[in-house]
C-alpha cells in the first residue's frame, strides 16, 4: 500500500470516529463535497482516493487534524507539504500533483466570499501562466537549477498540452475568486528584467526570444493597468486590488480562504510551493499579508496618478530589454 493510501485510511478511520454511524458520514460527506453518494461510498470503501483538497474541507468540518493522522502535529510545529512538480518532461504523478492545486481552486469556482491573497516580489504563477513564453522562462529558470532539470536550452523548452491546459485552468479558476489582492514589491518587474538580461548575456536568451518575451510582457502590463484601472476581472466582474509595497518584500506568500476551507502556501524554487492547511498557519500568513498591506500604496479604483506613475516605470523598465 502506497503511503498516500495509508495516509487516506488513517483519515477514513478519524473521521468515522467522529461520526460512526455509516449512513450520516456519508450524508455528511456528501453535502460537504457535492457529489453523488456512491462516489462517497466508494472513497470510504477505499476504492477511490480521497484528493488532499477533498481532505481538507472535511477535516476542517469535523474538527480532525490532518497533521496528527500523519503523527507529526505539536503545539510548536506546523508542518507544511512540500509539493514539486515538474512541469518539464512530467510524469502522471507530476500532472496529479498539479492538478490537486487546480482541484483546491477548481472545488471554490462557483461559491460567495472566497478570498486570495498574496505578497512577494515575484510575479504570482496566476498571471503568467497565461502566457506561453513567460512561462516557459520561469520553467527555464527553475529547469537550469532544479536537480530534476534536464539541461535544455530555452528554445528546446517544449510544454505539453496536457500541463498547458492545467495551467491555464490554474488562471481562470483564480479570476473565479470573489476577492483577490496582490501585494507587490515596487521592483518587481525590475528584477524579472535584470534575469532576462543576465540570460541574454551569457547567451542563454536568442534575441527572438527576448523579443517575444518583450510582446508578453507588454501585453501583461496593459491588461495589468486596466485591472487595475476597474479594480475587476473582466471576464467575472470579480473584485482585484494592486498593492505597491513600500518595504522590500523577500519572497511570496499566499492564502487562500473559503467557506470550508483555510491554506497557505510559501513559494519555494521559483514554481514550487510549501502548503499547509493548518488554521493557525493561514491566520498567521493572512495577518503578515495584511499588515504588508497597511504600508502598501492601493492603485486599484482610487490612486489614479500613483497608478499611472507605477504602469509608467514598468513600461519603461521593459522597453530596455
Amino acid at each position: 500500500m502506497t503511503e498516500n493510501k495509508y495516509f487516506c485510511k488513517g483519515f477514513i478511520s478519524a473521521i468515522q470516529s467522529k461520526i460512526p454511524h455509516k449512513a450520516l458520514l456519508a450524508n455528511t460527506i456528501t453535502e460537504l463535497l457535492d457529489i453523488d453518494k456512491d462516489a462517497v461510498y466508494r472513497r470510504l470503501r477505499g476504492e477511490v482516493v480521497f484528493s488532499f483538497a477533498e481532505m481538507a474541507v472535511i477535516a476542517r468540518k469535523l474538527g480532525v487534524s490532518l497533521d496528527a493522522i500523519a503523527g507529526i502535529e505539536s503545539m510548536q510545529t506546523k508542518p507544511t507539504r512540500v509539493v514539486m512538480t515538474k512541469h518539464v518532461n512530467p510524469s502522471d504523478t507530476d500532472y496529479k500533483l498539479f492538478n490537486s492545486y487546480v482541484d483546491i481552486l477548481r472545488s471554490i469556482k462557483d461559491e460567495q466570499n472566497t478570498l486570495l491573497m498574496e505578497s512577494g516580489n515575484a510575479l504570482p504563477h496566476y498571471l503568467f501562466y497565461d502566457y506561453e513564453y513567460l512561462t516557459r522562462l520561469y520553467l527555464f529558470s527553475w529547469n537550469l537549477a532544479s536537480s530534476f532539470g534536464s539541461g535544455l536550452q530555452f528554445h528546446e523548452m517544449i510544454i505539453p498540452e496536457k500541463m498547458r491546459i492545467l495551467q491555464k485552468e490554474c488562471c481562470f479558476y483564480t479570476r473565479h475568486v470573489k476577492y483577490t489582492q496582490y501585494v507587490w514589491d515596487r521592483m518587481i518587474f525590475l528584477r524579472l528584467i535584470e534575469n532576462i538580461k543576465f540570460s541574454a548575456k551569457i547567451r542563454f536568451l536568442k534575441k527572438e526570444d527576448i523579443s517575444a518575451i518583450k510582446n508578453e510582457l507588454t501585453d501583461l502590463i496593459n491588461r495589468l493597468e486596466k485591472l487595475a484601472a476597474t479594480g475587476k476581472h473582466e471576464d467575472t466582474g470579480n473584485e482585484l486590488y494592486i498593492y505597491i509595497s513600500e518595504p522590500y518584500l523577500e519572497t511570496n506568500y499566499c492564502c487562500i480562504k473559503s467557506k470550508n476551507l483555510r491554506v497557505s502556501f510559501f513559494k519555494t524554487f521559483l514554481i514550487n510551493s510549501n502548503s499547509s492547511f493548518d488554521e493557525d498557519v493561514f491566520t498567521e500568513v493572512h495577518a503578515w499579508i495584511s499588515t504588508i498591506q497597511k504600508m502598501s500604496t492601493l492603485i486599484s479604483f482610487s490612486g489614479e496618478k500613483k497608478r499611472t506613475e507605477f504602469f509608467k516605470t514598468q513600461r519603461e523598465i521593459i522597453n530596455t530589454l
